[in-house]
């Protein structure tokens, strides 16, 4: 195995990863709405309706 290969697409996730945590701390409550996800996610509540428990659509 490569680990050039391998190291480079560690690299590219971290780089990833840390870009979307950017984004998420930068949007407005996007610290609480990430917290909302994950507790979501951890008691069993569906994927599909994650977006109505977060209130993640604005109408």
């Amino acid at each position: 195995m490569n680990w050039d290969i391998v190291k480079g697409v560690l690299i590219l996730l971290v780089a990833v990863s840390a870009l979307g945590m950017a984004f998420v701390l930068m949007s407005a409550s996007g610290p609480d709405k990430a917290g909302c996800i994950a507790r979501a996610l951890k008691s069993g509540i569906p994927v599909g309706h994650i977006e109505r428990v977060c209130r993640l659509l604005d109408k």
